[in-house]
């Protein structure tokens, strides 16, 4: 089977000449376009569907789990965060999976408990910053709207200019291109085409058509990851990989890619780095708002955590295939069969900066071994993940200006076409601003410390002031603004820092993004409780009702916490609530012994080094079954997402065409309780 694979793909590889880097064919291009087209049709359905401001911003909260699981799968990962694990995985090897696994047991406890998503989803506010003028005040409200916003917009600013970079790189553009005797930059051209592409999904369907498209674009992404794994396994066997592997090892001590004990050299992609990413997941759960539109979107708060749960099984072959690319990476650059075939790409990444070099690197990779066809599948992938991003993010962080910035000084609502039309133009100004930024903006560091450093402007307080919020009755509104000034001003005085730090002394800053992201949410989180703390005492402040803002016991107006079967204690305590159906509990407890199982494996690890001392092949043969495991495993859930993700999309379609708009419903807060209650 192997011998007749290798023979097709060499045949396809054949059909453009396999010269080297190769321009994208006929039938790489209809690929693209066929996708494209499929899109477009869909967003041109869903805009009927459009009548109310929940709709535009929540898909009038009717999303099952498979499709929230699908497309907030699709709208996270994006083609920025593609080229970011390419980076990542291409430095750091397989150690980052293995961190993974320590981190199981906190991914598990954080889906079982619904930790923050639970609780926001029993809130019924459209926005983060609209729980905030529920649980603190309304000035709060605006001023971790601008907040919010600000980092979001500076996180997204960069989005664009890596997408667009990488189709540049792995589709071979030139440059410069000639039109009507004008001369254009390709690289502009294409920004301008991107940004457009995201703004005209976002403001045409808002929310609704957004969640669809991303669901088409995830499904199509599972299959393409199926086919990319089964032509990257069939080229590259395990046995050059283990031997490239043990080669760079010897070459680089304390720098290995198997072996997650024997990597203190690999800067900033080291153990540190995970382990802070570890505490920071906790501190931040809910904080980061760029799918803000699906945190609200979810038909109940119990569709909202099985979702969590789904998200482990929906990303095993996209998972494996992201670790996979860049090893197959690793092995084209160092081995010496393809020694030559290396020098050619090398000599392309020396003529750029080191950030785009590090960028590029993968992309030319791909570009050169895969053949017709395979090449127009992994560029719509591309396509696909940075639109279902780019759509996501402008809507969430367009919303959030109108809703949470401009909305609260509002003392009549909105008419239904104001409030949509606003969202439109707000949408509009976060393309034009992410245009010239990704234009005009250098990067510095690598993608993932970017991401951290400056999301930490709004999350290095918010998620005290969030988690505090949603499961403490004490959590004052003068703690939450001081965690929230001292967070966001701690960021942005380390981003300056960050830029004016060699200027001042030629050397780069001696910590990175990750570092002070997590150096911004500690001190976030003691100022929150113990400024609470204080102000309670002081002031005797009464502790703050919380079931009637999570709408429990005689709150509970809406009718959402459906029993499913009678929990005991000891179900209770394990996470199993009553509204657990007879296949979420099969579910439960698939996902503990899924996450279980690595842990022990981890855990054996430890000893295996530790005491064992076990030699360099134990390593790449658990890396061997764990990616075969996962690819395997993965065929059977892409077809089971399938099935269940266009059921979960008739559901949606059938309430939204019958469903009763409650138009007051638009975000407000009244009397502390949120509009239309």
């Amino acid at each position: 089977m192997r011998e007749l694979l290798q023979g097709l793909f060499a045949k396809l590889q054949g059909m453009r000449g396999f010269n080297g880097l190769t321009e994208m064919g006929a039938v790489d291009w209809a690929i693209v376009g066929g996708l494209f087209l499929v899109l477009v049709c869909t967003l041109v359905f869903c805009q009927r569907f459009v009548k109310s401001t929940a709709d535009f911003l929540a898909a009038n909260r009717c999303a099952g789990r498979y499709l929230l699981s699908i497309t907030g799968g699709i709208a996270s990962i994006g083609a920025i965060s593609i080229v970011a694990n390419f980076q990542q995985y291409y430095v750091a090897g397989f150690s980052p999976i293995w961190w993974t696994f320590l981190s199981g047991p906190l991914g598990l406890i954080i889906a079982i408990t619904g930790w923050v998503s639970y609780r926001f989803r029993e809130t019924r506010c459209l926005t983060k910053a609209q729980f905030f003028e529920v649980r603190y005040s309304r000035k709060f409200r605006i001023f971790t709207g601008i907040l919010g916003w600000l980092s979001g917009i500076l996180n997204y600013g960069i989005f664009p200019a890596v997408s667009v970079k990488f189709f540049i790189y792995f589709c071979r553009l030139p440059e410069t291109f000639q039109f009507l005797g004008l001369t254009f930059s390709t690289y502009v051209c294409l920004l301008l085409f991107a940004i457009s592409m995201g703004v005209i999904f976002a403001i045409f369907g808002g929310q609704i058509a957004i969640m669809l498209t991303d669901f088409l674009q995830g499904i199509f992404c599972n299959v393409a990851f199926l086919l990319l794994m089964i032509f990257l396994v069939v080229q590259y066997d395990w046995n050059s990989i283990f031997e490239t592997l043990l080669q760079h090892n010897q070459a680089n001590p304390n720098q290995s890619l198997f072996n997650p004990f024997e990597t203190t050299s690999i800067k900033s992609f080291n153990i540190w780095f995970f382990l802070m990413g570890f505490a920071m997941t906790i501190m931040h759960s809910g904080s980061w708002q760029g799918s803000s539109g699906y945190a609200a979107a979810a038909k109940s708060a119990h569709e909202a955590k099985m979702s969590g749960f789904l998200g482990t099984w929906r990303s095993l072959v996209q998972t494996a295939l992201l670790i996979f690319i860049p090893i197959c990476a690793v092995v084209f650059f160092n081995n010496p069969d393809t020694a030559d075939a290396a020098r050619g790409l090398n000599d392309v990444l020396s003529t750029m900066d080191e950030q785009s070099a590090s960028q590029a690197r993968v992309p030319l990779f791909l570009n050169y071994i895969l053949p017709v066809g395979f090449i127009g599948i992994f560029a719509a992938v591309m396509f696909a993940a940075m639109l279902s991003t780019d759509d996501t993010y402008m809507h969430s962080w367009g919303s959030i200006f109108i809703q949470d910035v401009i909305l609260p000084f509002r003392k009549t609502p909105f008419t239904e076409k104001q409030h949509i039309w606003l969202l439109r133009g707000s949408i509009i100004f976060v393309g034009v601003f992410a245009f010239f930024f990704s234009w005009l903006w250098k990067e510095t560091e690598y993608i993932l410390l970017y991401f951290q450093i400056t999301g930490a402007i709004f999350t290095g307080g918010a998620g005290a002031v969030i988690i505090g919020g949603l499961y403490s009755r004490t959590g004052t509104t003068l703690g939450a603004w001081v965690a929230m000034i001292l967070g966001s001003g701690l960021a942005l005085a380390s981003i300056v820092f960050q830029k004016l730090w060699p200027i001042w002394f030629g050397k780069d800053f001696p910590f990175d993004g990750q570092i002070l992201a997590f150096v911004v949410s500690i001190f976030g989180f003691f100022s929150y409780f113990i400024v609470s703390w204080l102000d309670r005492k002081i002031n005797r402040i009464k502790p703050f009702n919380l079931d009637r803002m999570l709408h429990r016991g005689e709150y509970d107006t809406s009718n959402e916490h459906v029993e499913a079967w009678s929990a005991g204690r000891i179900w209770r305590i394990l996470g199993l609530t009553n509204e657990f159906t007879l296949f979420d509990r099969i579910l439960f407890f698939a996902s503990i012994i899924w996450t279980l199982t690595w842990t022990a494996v981890f855990c054996t690890g430890l000893v295996g080094h530790y005491v064992l001392h076990w030699d360099a092949m134990v390593w790449l043969k658990i890396w061997r079954f764990y990616v075969m495991f996962a690819f395997f495993l993965g065929i059977g859930t892409t077809i089971w997402f399938l099935i269940a993700g266009f059921r979960d999309i008739g559901r949606l379609f059938k309430t939204l065409a019958t469903d009763e708009r409650n138009y007051a419903d638009n975000g407000q807060v009244i009397d502390g309780k949120n509009a239309g209650e």
